[in-house]
């Protein structure tokens, strides 16, 4: 289904301050001011190479993974056959890579989304003889062609904005002769609510709100079981209070994982509201402002208790994250009374909470030279073993605390309106850091990642069948409680442009995709709120003095289609008189088409979050 922006071009600002009527003087200027960009991690890279490894700064901060290093290969699609880009789509490519990154911090999945974008731009150029300078809108249009081909209706449409994008940087910094102004044709947001079906408002099936985006009730049951009966000392705690987090607030995973340390705050009328970030995968690690989320009454005291009891669990590793901040490192606070030249045992290291693996043959500490035989030590049985015991110092433990240490953790996560910056020790969830032998490196904190909540979610079914009344498979992602509250929400009566704010929207188009409720079943409310006094307008003022026997059948005819339109409802069916589809509910007697207030209705209760049960 269209979502109305078939004819917004993007946007962007020219990168150079002067063009020339030369098309490669242009594209040598930009290459030259992206040669002379000094970014985070793009110190060693050599600009030749078709591959490039970035291993410090914001790109290597992926949001849900630990990642250490990212590197962004300049190639085309192994769609396409995996060839190098080369001549000017290779220098635009890198270019814009460096320059877009360097304007607006995108995450790493968008910039390689970029590049593959271009490559698809250039084969299809290559294949009707065009370079870059000669470029034209027809090979575009055959670079979103395959694109459609080649992925699913998701990735394309990203790439196909991408497209977009790559035409717009193109005319703002005169890199072509043809002036493109693009924007594929075809190019529509994934449908979200099964096309233009229609059903007969008396039929049964009006009444469900269905979506495979929706979390199921019994779902939010589970949730609720799990929150009440999983104890606080159990290894998967931690995710059931992030899990209710999710559930009651529909942010996304990124936001939820991410939040400031904090307890419930209060506003000057006494509501409640807890501060965020506002984040999004493809807008990368940017400076964002941080917001108020006001709370549904019927959630602020879940969430109040929630936030109490994190405060609790995490005392120790919120310790542990200061001192690595601290001190530019691990916490080796659990060292600091051991002398320099003790030898230490596996049961030494038992005691101080360290596996005794790392003494083995394949251990950590034997690989690295730091495990040393005794050859007078005795078993507890009082033998001398055949293979002489292994032990290691301080020294050696001190190294293999900095084994995962990653200076990643150090640096600031957001950055709020005022300047101040906010740390790994500032988190409201963090924890120790898993080790993949199953323990926990005590001395290291971290955030919980999408890869972490991940692994959680492969052993829901087990724990819903020990802890909930009933045993229920995972088929919900963090996002969909996004979409579910959303539609929540707007069948509860909160305006499009209130859910937009809520939600921490900047476009309210984008409201839209969240909704899953039928046109049908919007006609059915609207029509009870008037007949219960809970909207204004002339239209409801006339139900008021009608006989209550053929107010059905006013309503029946007169109430035909809704249109939340900001500030109102408009129940005005455009297919019978087609009107501007900008309207302000107050002037809609002068800009829509003369059909006065009597075609308005407005919710006359006071604008409040509705409650969720």
């Amino acid at each position: 289904m269209s979502d109305a922006r078939s004819n917004r071009k993007a946007k962007v600002i020219p990168f150079i301050d002067r063009f020339e009527y030369d098309r490669r003087t242009n594209l040598h200027a930009l290459v030259n001011k992206a040669k002379l960009m000094s970014l985070e991690g793009f110190e060693s890279i050599d600009w030749d190479n078709s591959v490039w490894q970035i291993n410090t700064g914001r790109l290597v901060r992926l949001t849900g993974k630990n990642s250490k290093t990212a590197s962004f290969t300049f190639s085309l699609s192994p769609k396409l056959g995996s060839e190098p880009l080369d001549g000017c789509w290779e220098l635009v490519t890198k270019a814009l890579f460096i320059l877009r990154y360097h304007r607006k911090y995108q995450s790493t999945p968008n910039n390689r989304n970029f590049i593959a974008a271009l490559g698809y731009v250039s084969f299809a150029a290559k294949q009707i003889g065009q370079n870059l300078a000669r470029l034209t809108p027809e090979a575009l249009d055959n670079a979103c062609g395959l694109i459609s081909a080649h992925y699913s209706s998701t990735t394309a449409y990203n790439l196909h904005k991408h497209v977009a994008e790559f035409a717009a940087h193109c005319d703002a910094n005169g890199l072509c002769k043809s002036l493109l102004q693009y924007k594929y044709a075809k190019m529509n947001r994934p449908a979200n609510t099964g096309g233009l079906n229609h059903k007969r408002l008396d039929d049964p099936k009006v009444l469900e709100t269905k979506s495979d985006k929706l979390v199921e009730p019994a779902v939010f049951r589970v949730i609720g079981e799990l929150y009440l009966n999983v104890p606080k000392k159990h290894k998967y705690r931690f995710y059931v209070l992030m899990l209710t987090l999710l559930a009651c607030t529909g942010r996304r995973f990124s936001e939820i994982s991410l939040l400031p340390n904090q307890q419930l705050s209060f506003d000057d009328d006494g509501n409640s509201y807890i501060e965020y970030f506002p984040r999004k995968a493809s807008r990368g690690n940017v400076f964002t402002p941080k917001r108020k989320l006001y709370l549904p009454s019927e959630v602020t005291p879940i969430v109040n208790d929630v936030l109490i009891e994190l405060a609790e669990m995490t005392v120790r590793a919120r310790s542990t994250a200061e001192e690595m901040h601290k001190f530019k490192g691990p916490d080796l606070r659990f060292l600091a009374t051991i002398p320099e030249d003790k030898r230490l045992y596996a049961a030494d290291l038992a005691q101080l909470g360290i596996s005794h693996t790392i003494l083995s043959i394949n251990g950590w500490l034997r690989k690295k030279a730091l495990a040393r035989p005794d050859y007078n030590a005795l078993t507890k049985q009082g033998i001398k073993p055949a293979n002489p015991i292994l032990y290691t110092d301080k020294n050696g433990l001190t190294k293999y605390c900095f084994r995962d240490f990653s200076e990643a953790s150090l640096l600031a996560i957001h950055t709020d309106q005022f300047g101040k910056e906010y740390y790994l020790k500032d988190l409201l969830f963090i924890r120790p850091l898993g080790l993949s032998s199953g323990s926990y490196a005590h001395w290291l904190a971290i955030s919980c990642s999408q890869s972490m909540f991940t692994t959680f979610l492969r052993y829901f079914p087990a724990l819903t069948a020990e802890y909930a009344s009933s045993s229920i498979q995972v088929d919900f992602t963090s996002h969909h409680f996004r979409h579910t509250l959303n539609t929540l929400l707007d069948e509860g009566g909160l305006s499009d442009l209130l859910q937009t704010e809520w939600f921490g929207r900047t476009n309210p188009r984008d409201t839209k995709a969240y909704q899953h409720t039928s046109r049908e079943k919007r006609v059915l409310m609207l029509r009870e709120d008037i007949k219960k006094g809970l909207a204004g307008g002339q239209l409801a003022e006339q139900i008021k003095v009608v006989p209550v026997e053929i107010q059905d059948a006013i309503l029946k005819a007169r109430v035909q289609a809704v249109h939340d339109v900001g500030t109102g409802i408009c129940i005005h069916n455009f297919l019978k008189h087609p009107a501007s589809a900008i309207c302000n509910v107050r002037q809609i007697a002068k800009t829509m088409c003369g059909l006065k207030m009597i075609r308005c209705v407005w919710m006359s209760r006071s604008v409040s979050m509705p409650l969720l049960y």
